[in-house]
């Protein structure tokens, strides 16, 4: 890198020169090249075009380096602590300032990332070195986030989170010591920084890697947990915030994929990787049990291969391909009954009359609490298959209900509602 700088300021140097020299010669260099020999000027012409094709080159080879290797040296280094902390040498080798990364856990409450950088750590104190194995080098990636509160409420939020590896089987360190405590994501209400009054807050985290540990990794799962209101836990607002966070084009790729699949555990806990095959996702057919509303928005069908960490998980599927169903509903309860959300009855029927299927809960996102009169709720109802099995059916209609109380009571005279699913 440093023979590469010291020939780039030659040159720069060189052209600085040059340029001074050929506003002075300009007139004089028009009219000799119009008294050339034909000869001449052609010799000319070609050395032109073999110094522009050098030069293409040599940018082209510049751009090589830097999509291999995704430096932005002109970076500035947004967590000072890392050095201060690790007495470490400090280059950053990837900054993403904006990433785009926004999950809502209600209209009204957000978090976001935004922005992220990750720093290559060398030559560090030897009482720093816990934080990467005992190793000589590491890396710290340092996530910038954003809490948004526009309740006219306080939040509680702990701001807890985890960041899992590509293949799901390390759960990586999150190191408060390298931010400042003044830096941190923190409330204005209370002394552990918990309670968020309406507002927006910024604050960072930071996580180490061993130099395998990043080399491995493409596109990590950073989990956010879920705010509450009164600081009570059956209060909770929406769901988990899970982003796939790219290192490189591998991991934007695996990352945009991954937004585009419905939210089960598979994607979220890094259960299993999907590959969409066929997808519906503008169904919106809604039917009703007595006064509650389910509506049918969409699903998708995919191939599964079980991550490493979770592949015993899928033992009695055998060794063969799999096949997930995921549907997507939005049920919304006008009823005066608080259903249970938990025991939400879902199941297949297969080819009408080969029989039924239940969903698999482990793949499905957990769900706290009661869904209360006048609330919404989105639900994912998974199903898995044998990829031998399922290419030999023929029609599928998925079974919403009966619906239970907390005291597992079924509701509605135990009614539910069926919907026919589009097949590929």
């Amino acid at each position: 890198m440093n023979k590469k700088r010291i020939i780039l300021s030659s040159i720069v140097a060189a052209i600085l020169i040059l340029g001074a020299c050929g506003q002075a010669k300009e007139k004089e260099e028009d009219v000799s090249a119009a008294e050339q020999p034909e000869t001449e000027k052609q010799t000319n012409e070609n050395q032109d075009t073999e110094t522009t094709e050098v030069e293409e080159a040599e940018e082209q080879e510049d751009e090589a380096d830097a999509s291999e290797n995704p430096q932005n040296e002109a970076a500035e280094n947004i967590n000072p602590t890392i050095e201060e902390e690790t007495g470490g040498d400090i280059d950053i080798v990837y900054t993403n300032s904006d990433p785009g990364l926004t999950h809502a856990y209600s209209d009204k409450v957000t978090i976001s990332i935004e922005e992220y950088q990750i720093a290559h750590v060398s030559n560090m104190n030897e009482s720093a070195k816990h934080n990467f194995d005992d190793e000589d080098e590491g890396y710290v990636i340092t996530y910038k986030l954003e809490f948004e509160n526009n309740l006219d409420e306080d939040v509680f939020f702990n701001a807890s989170t985890m960041m899992l590896s590509d293949d799901g089987t390390e759960n990586l360190y999150k190191r408060i010591g390298l931010v400042n405590r003044e830096d941190w994501l923190l409330g204005d209400k209370d002394n552990a920084g918990r309670q968020f009054s309406p507002g927006k807050y910024t604050g960072m985290q930071a996580y180490t890697m061993t130099k395998a540990q990043y080399e491995r990794l493409s596109a990590p799962t950073y989990t956010i947990d879920i705010p509450m209101l009164e600081d009570d836990f059956n209060k909770r607002i929406g769901k988990e915030a899970i982003f796939k966070v790219p290192f490189n084009e591998d991991g934007a790729e695996k990352a945009s994929k991954s937004s585009a699949l419905y939210a089960d555990k598979m994607v979220t806990d890094t259960i299993a990787d999907k590959e969409l095959f066929f997808a519906k996702e503008d169904i919106d057919e809604t039917q009703k049990i007595d006064d509650v509303r389910v509506t049918l928005e969409g699903i998708q069908y995919a191939d599964v291969k079980p991550t490493t960490a979770h592949a015993s998980r899928f033992s009695n599927f055998g060794d063969g391909p799999l096949v997930a169903l995921t549907a997507k509903l939005q049920v919304k309860n006008d009823s005066k009954e608080a259903i249970a959300k938990s025991l939400i009855d879902k199941r297949l029927i297969l080819d009408q009359n080969r029989g039924t299927m239940l969903s698999q809960g482990m793949l499905e996102p957990t769900l706290y609490g009661d869904l209360q009169p006048g609330e919404s709720e989105e639900i994912l109802a998974v199903f898995l298959f044998r990829k031998d099995e399922f290419d030999l059916l023929k029609e599928l209609k998925l079974q919403f209900g009966p619906l239970a109380d907390s005291n597992a009571k079924k509701l509605f005279k135990e009614k539910s509602v069926t919907f026919d699913l589009p097949m590929e």
